[in-house]
């Protein structure tokens, strides 16, 4: 119930950002936070649900619509299917899903260019550590061939698929701590470690 609470509180604040702060460096820098941490959180737990092989039940596999804010939209569209393929399509794919990591990684990359101060045409340094989305295809990430860097057949089977979508997910968790520390490098560092001792004389 505590929890519950805190999260309409929370989003009542996100709303109040969103429907009334201007769009300045301080809004983008609050927005691209929000957004780094979605795709860091988001991305590393579908990558231990593939791990674990907790998407092979009823339970995991509505665990995980839940986590990413999206059973309701996925039930209206898939009904009661539990297929693979629609979940991948909805979490990591469609860019009309405000909580799929294709829509979040996109929206990412804008708010870097335009904090950058980038030409519209261009993405900055920054935004181009993010994954690109148009990169992603739905039959390449739901292939079921086991990691290659897997040293035997057993492990394989243990390990489980998907070796592509891992390897997104892994690339998003990853970019969006580089691109944490990067900004917090650039924005909030204002001094540097120096090889200096102050003495008496």
């Amino acid at each position: 119930d505590i929890l519950r609470n805190c999260s309409d509180h929370m989003a009542a604040i996100t709303g109040s950002q969103t429907d009334r702060m201007t769009r300045d460096d301080g809004w983008r820098l609050l927005s691209i936070g929000r957004h780094i941490e979605r795709l860091s959180f988001l991305s590393s737990a579908l990558e231990r649900a593939l791990d674990c092989r907790s998407l092979d039940g009823d339970s995991g596999f509505e665990a995980m619509l839940a986590l990413f804010d999206s059973a309701i939209t996925f039930h209206a569209q898939f009904q009661r299917s539990r297929d693979m393929a629609a979940l991948v399509d909805l979490l990591v794919i469609d860019r009309d899903n405000p909580r799929s990591l294709s829509w979040v990684a996109h929206t990412l990359r804008g708010r870097l260019a335009k904090l950058a101060g980038s030409d519209p045409t261009q993405l900055s340094t920054l935004a181009l550590r993010v994954p690109n989305p148009s990169d992603w295809g739905l039959a390449q990430l739901c292939d079921q061939a086991p990691d290659l860097i897997t040293p035997d057949l057993q492990d394989a089977d243990r390990m489980g698929n998907h070796a592509l979508l891992k390897d997104v997910l892994r690339q998003c968790t990853q970019s969006a701590r580089e691109v944490s520390d990067a900004i917090s490098t650039t924005y909030f560092t204002h001094s540097g470690m120096a090889n200096r001792s102050m003495g008496t004389s």
